[in-house]
């Protein structure tokens, strides 16, 4: 039970976080005219800086397999930032982009925990 809250707590802050971004960046683009070619890096970083945040908050009264926590928040951040633009895009699609950003996210979550325990010596990484 424990598990499941630390990593709804920690998701759900980072799509919060996502969502405050995302508005305040597409703001910025229709201001200042950014080119459509910065949006798509500016996004992984978000995702990746959410992520990692996500984990940090989600790993905190674990003892071990950092790296399960890290890959599951991954995994809902993900599929909770794909539901959540294609309802305000309008349209759901599962392709090849949306199955290797899955992945990516997955990886991001499980690093991030790997980083996060080498940093907290006295808990174990595995």
């Amino acid at each position: 039970m424990v598990m499941v809250k630390s990593i709804s707590k920690g998701v759900l802050c980072a799509v919060v976080v996502t969502l405050l971004f995302i508005l305040g960046f597409a703001l910025l683009v229709q201001l200042t005219g950014i080119s459509n070619n910065v949006i798509a890096p500016v996004m992984q970083v978000v995702k990746v800086i959410c992520i990692f945040v996500a984990v940090a908050i989600a790993i905190k009264p674990a003892k071990s397999k950092g790296w399960l926590y890290g890959a599951l928040v991954g995994l809902l951040y993900m599929v909770l930032t794909f539901v959540i633009f294609a309802m305000i895009d309008g349209k759901f699609t599962v392709g090849i982009s949306a199955l290797s950003d899955l992945l990516f996210q997955v990886l991001v979550g499980m690093v991030s925990a790997v980083i996060l325990r080498l940093r907290n010596k006295d808990v174990e990484v595995a």
